[in-house]
């Protein structure tokens, strides 16, 4: 067919037919992909009317036209041109079917309601596939299977399914966990945070890898997602992945599917830049985890500072490729630079990463950044794990470690470092020379080391610092707290304040059972207040439920509950709040004892942050547990339980135990071999290493204290009082502490809370009980 010059349309004219095709396009969508291109020279083409197109009578040109010399088909026009008189002054144009049997409006109404029936079914079913997907990469990610994601991938770009941040996401997630030989099944691409190199074949189970080939036919024959994803549900229980998704380490992979994922991982993330599909954290963090497995630290470094460029806020799991690629490297300039990033953009390393940069330290010999990361340690992570003791003991023992101190210092400068650190470390480098001594020691209930028998400190809070917190825990209650009842709670406080100690009633009412009893509540509220300076009754916070039905009705419950109120000891929180708030602000506001178990990890806390809380919390809480005789308290630790450095460059490191107790925690006694108290008994060491032992003794241990040595009828009295131990069921052979010693370790604890002009009944009390053989108990 020829053709001819093309004669430009007139508006009206190109709208019209522009209408027709759209017309056509949404009746049938899949015939038509695009419109057709106008251009100055085109071949002449018969027009199809939406209703020729639907009922298929289609005039053929050849048939009834009209050829001219050009040899160009002519037809009939459909439409005539009507002036339908004037409205407003213009004239007003339709254009009129010649052979319409219906009315345009009506025509227009069917045509339009087909339409939007036709758009609405191909939204349902793009909507159908997107979900199906979805499902299947959900799957995949549950069971950490790259290989079918990667199926899901490909039959995807077959079906010209269009794909979103979320589906790269979890496909990059897969392939980046498999490309480092071992894959965390996880929901929604979502993994834990790990430092670790890719693993070598080698050390692999061969029972524990799955490799390209261990699927059926059925596996490769799908044509479809839907196909696909079905396939998946139904070989679910039948799947070989089965049999090592349960593993606490991930699923291993072999060498041929970590290289697979590696290079289609690359092409998916070459595949979601061409598409632009926008870039978020986890995206990005897989990336980085790629280059890791190349081993490239450069690359995934690369990454990390290409998030802040793009708007992106890194997180402490993205600094995790890099940094473990230089640091396996023992590259320690750049394993440093990574951390100096990390530290400008907020974001603060932990243990995991802090471990790593400490071995690559230690190995390099720079005893100047191993000095830097035990001060980090102290300040984030206060007692270290297994991994990192371990650690520290190498260093210690190294040659290095034995040549690094200074002969001479300052006494007086470092006694001010210490003062104005707050107390247990100065950071004034290392201090000494010669060997170290490495022993692991216990800490007494006096807060002396067992091996070399100094004390240890409890570190300082700052009173402004304190004060900050108590307005930042008011600030997140009041916002979160309905009616103003948070306010009114603090005015309350205001007027029947200050508090020695507050109970968290619930967690006491409730200890090992699920039904609340007010007996519990009212045997360690008798318990605590024996203990305090003042004799002051405890706050106790208790939500309204509690106080309130029928088992509360009973006249036990009810008369306790009547002498707390007369007494102004308790305060019920209202229906819809959280008596956590309550509880955990009057414990800071008066800077005095909060008597819990509750751990206080849950998000709640979490919003407190991690610097400061944990410090407060290892001072002031005092946990709680039963015995035959009574409640049986467990008081803060006598010393702060952190990484503590004394002015002569001693070392004392705690390390983290599943334990409650901290008289069972073990502890690095780290001391030069040469010092003075080495000299004194060089038969210490070996005695500190069995601190296990029950005939275990150590020089400032090896007698009793006067205070602890009772005669037959001390030794009666103490089964009806109330124990104060650190062990878990308290320790008959010691008993109660003296009284003195309870006074002073609590009044150091609580000074802030106590006025100046206080006077403590506690000595009367003691010669009372002297006086009637008998121990004096405050019941209800």
């Amino acid at each position: 067919m020829a053709s001819i010059p093309f004669k430009p349309l007139q508006p009206t004219q190109f709208q019209f037919q522009l209408q027709l095709y759209s017309s056509t396009i949404l009746l049938n969508p899949f015939k038509f992909h695009a419109l057709p291109r106008i251009s100055s020279s085109i071949h002449a083409t018969h027009v199809e009317t939406p209703e020729q197109e639907i009922s298929g009578t289609r005039r053929d040109s050849k048939t009834n036209s009209n050829e001219n010399g050009s040899g160009i088909s002519s037809f009939t026009p459909k439409y005539k041109r009507v002036d339908s008189g004037q409205e407003n002054g213009a004239k007003r144009i339709v254009l009129k079917d010649r052979n319409a049997k219906l009315k345009p409006k009506r025509r227009t109404t069917e045509s339009s309601s087909s339409t939007n029936n036709n758009k609405a079914k191909a939204e349902s079913k793009k909507s159908k596939i997107d979900s199906t997907l979805r499902i299947g990469l959900d799957m995949c990610s549950k069971r950490g299977d790259v290989l079918s994601a990667i199926k899901l991938y490909d039959l995807a770009l077959l079906q010209g399914i269009v794909m979103g941040q979320y589906h790269y996401a979890v496909l990059l997630y897969l392939c980046a966990s498999a490309a480092t030989g071992l894959i965390h099944p996880a929901k929604s691409g979502s993994g834990n945070r790990t430092l670790n190199a890719p693993n070598e074949p080698s050390s692999h189970n061969n029972s524990n890898k799955f490799n390209v080939i261990d699927h059926d036919s059925h596996f490769l024959s799908s044509s479809t997602v839907d196909e696909f994803v079905q396939f998946m549900k139904n070989s679910a229980k039948k799947s070989n992945l089965q049999s090592v998704r349960h593993e606490d380490n991930g699923i291993k992979v072999s060498e041929d599917v970590r290289h697979y994922a590696l290079t289609r991982g690359f092409e998916i993330y070459e595949k979601m830049l061409s598409d632009k599909v926008q870039m978020n954290e986890a995206t990005l963090t897989s990336v980085a985890r790629m280059a890791m497995a190349l081993g490239n630290g450069d690359m995934a470094f690369h990454v990390v500072k290409q998030m802040k460029e793009d708007g992106i806020n890194p997180k402490l799991r993205s600094y995790g490729p890099a940094l473990s690629v230089f640091c396996n490297n023992g590259d320690v300039d750049k394993a440093f630079i990574v951390e100096q990033h990390m530290l400008e953009n907020g974001i603060y390393p932990e243990e995991l990463e802090l471990e790593a940069l400490l071995k690559v330290s230690i190995e390099a010999g720079r005893s100047e950044k191993v000095y830097y990361l035990l001060h980090k340690l102290r300040e984030g992570v206060r007692q270290v794990s297994p991994s990192t003791a371990d650690l520290i003991d190498k260093w210690f023992n190294s040659k290095v470690a034995s040549r690094v101190g200074k002969r001479k210092w300052d006494v007086r400068s470092i006694h001010k470092a210490i003062k104005n650190g707050g107390g247990g470390w100065h950071g004034q480098g290392w201090l000494g020379n010669g060997k170290w001594t490495v022993s692991r020691a216990i800490v007494g209930s006096d807060g002396c080391c067992k091996c070399c028998a100094e004390k240890l400190v409890t570190i300082d809070l700052d009173p402004e610092e304190t004060e900050k917190f108590a307005k930042s825990v008011a600030s997140i209650a009041a916002q979160r707290e309905r009616n103003s009842s948070f306010q009114k709670f603090q005015r309350w406080l205001d007027y029947y304040g200050p508090f020695e100690a507050v109970i968290d009633g619930a967690n006491v009412g409730l200890y090992s059972q699920r039904k609340f009893r007010p007996s519990k509540v009212n045997a360690v509220v008798n318990g605590i207040r024996q203990m305090l300076p003042s004799k002051k009754w405890p706050l106790i916070v208790l939500h309204n439920r509690r106080i309130t039905g029928d088992k509360m009705d009973e006249p036990f419950n009810r008369t306790l509950v009547e002498k707390w109120k007369n007494a102004d000891a308790i305060y019920a929180t209202p229906t819809g709040s959280n008596d956590d708030w309550y509880w955990l602000y009057a414990a800071i506001k008066f800077r005095c004892l909060l008597v819990t178990n509750d751990e206080m990890r849950d998000h709640l806390f979490q919003l407190l942050g991690n610097d400061f809380f944990p410090k407060w919390k290892e001072r002031h809480q005092v946990r709680f547990s039963f015995s035959e005789t009574g409640p049986v308290f467990h008081m803060p630790p006598p010393c702060s339980i952190v990484i503590q450095e004394s002015e002569e460059g001693y070392w004392h490191v705690p390390i983290a135990s599943e334990l409650e107790s901290e008289e069972e925690r073990t502890w690095f006694c780290i001391r030069r071999a040469n010092s003075p108290m080495e000299n004194q008994d060089s038969s210490t060491v070996n005695i500190c290493k069995n601190v296990g032992d029950p005939t275990h003794k150590c020089p400032s241990t090896s007698s009793d204290p006067p205070h602890n040595q009772g005669d037959a009828r001390s030794s009666t009295r103490r089964k009806n009082q109330v124990k104060v131990t650190g062990k878990m069921h308290g320790s008959h052979g010691r008993g109660k502490e003296a009284p003195e010693e309870i006074y002073r370790s609590l009044k150091n604890i609580l000074q802030p809370s106590i006025t100046s002009d206080h006077c403590s009944i506690l000595p009367e009390l003691k010669a009372a009980e002297e006086l009637g053989s008998c121990i004096v108990d405050f019941q209800i």
